[in-house]
């Protein structure tokens, strides 16, 4: 176990929700070499199901956990017969201690991206939810239709078998025929909620607007990668925007394989999905001014701090 603990075997993508990752994930998956393990979260969080949050320190990696949790990543690893398994849960976003503990050469790809079209997109998703069980909550019929292809979505991300029964299992386990838990609810305390959870977010989420909760779900992540991306060893790091990846997209997709030490060859960049190249600054056309202004207090020291805005004006530019 020592012996693949040490290798370089594991990649984790990490980034707040809506950074791109599941792009970035996908187009790693396409190289004969990968194969990306769709958020796992039944194997990560198997032993913290209740807990409060998703953040994670080192010492909470103890050696049941780690072996958990390290034997789950070797047998996906084996079944899938590649070299490297990537993982681009965001919540890892919130755990990086935690996964070097287990994985002491992990690699690490940070994908960043503004946070202002994060937000947009991350309240998009909140709101899509809310719409699910909408009904439920005005004259007690819940969407079912709409609930089953939400996770049929999640379920067909697992390609065996039993890590689709697994995931189910953890995900409704006590619950199942409960709609008022459904849709990860059990996570937010019976809320409609979507995406990692800070510490801290409980009581966030009740005095601020969903729109301000978002915004801090992007900060929160940003800023734990931030505080720990010091202590990763530099051969086993890579940092690169989002607005990059899509607008130079084989340049950037040429330095992660040469980062992972991996061939490039013809078939693969065939079967890479197109990128829009338009896909930013998304938030001027489609914020109001009022939302603007609304999670401005919250974004721009980071933005300027990341360069994503030159001053506390950007409200201005709608």
């Amino acid at each position: 176990m020592n012996d693949w603990a040490n290798s370089d075997s594991f990649v984790f993508i990490i980034g707040s929700p809506r950074s791109g990752t599941t792009v970035l994930g996908e187009i790693l998956d396409k190289h004969h070499e990968i194969s990306q393990w769709y958020e796992p979260y039944f194997v990560w969080d198997r032993y913290f199901r209740n807990h409060p949050h998703d953040k994670r320190n080192a010492e909470e990696a103890t050696s049941k956990i780690k072996k958990q949790i390290f034997t789950e990543f070797l047998r996906y690893k084996r079944k899938t017969g590649s070299r490297i398994v990537v993982d681009k849960s965001p919540r890892n976003s919130l755990k990086i201690p935690f996964i070097m503990r287990i994985f002491p050469q992990a690699r690490f790809i940070h994908l960043l991206r503004d946070g202002r079209d994060v937000t947009l997109s991350i309240h998009k998703e909140w709101i899509r939810r809310r719409k699910i069980v909408q009904n439920s909550q005005n004259n007690n019929k819940f969407n079912y239709k709409r609930a089953f292809r939400v996770v049929k979505e999640w379920l067909n991300r697992q390609p065996f078998l039993k890590d689709k029964i697994r995931s189910l299992w953890f995900e409704t386990h006590g619950h199942f025929f409960n709609k008022t838990l459904h849709l990860n609810r059990l996570r937010w305390n019976g809320e409609i909620g979507w995406g990692p959870r800070f510490k801290g977010w409980n009581e966030f989420i009740y005095q601020k607007s969903m729109l301000k909760f978002n915004a801090y779900q992007w900060l929160r992540c940003v800023e734990n990668i931030g505080m720990y991306w010091p202590e990763i060893p530099a051969e086993n790091k890579l940092e690169l925007r989002y607005e990059d990846l899509i607008s130079e997209s084989e340049k950037n997709i040429i330095n992660i394989l040469e980062f992972l030490d991996l061939r490039k060859y013809e078939e693969f960049f065939h079967s890479v999905p197109k990128l829009k190249k338009d896909n930013f600054n998304k938030w001027r056309n489609e914020f109001s001014r009022e939302q603007a202004n609304e999670v401005h207090e919250i974004l721009t020291p980071m933005l300027i701090k990341l360069g994503y805005a030159k001053n506390h004006d950007w409200p201005s530019l709608i």
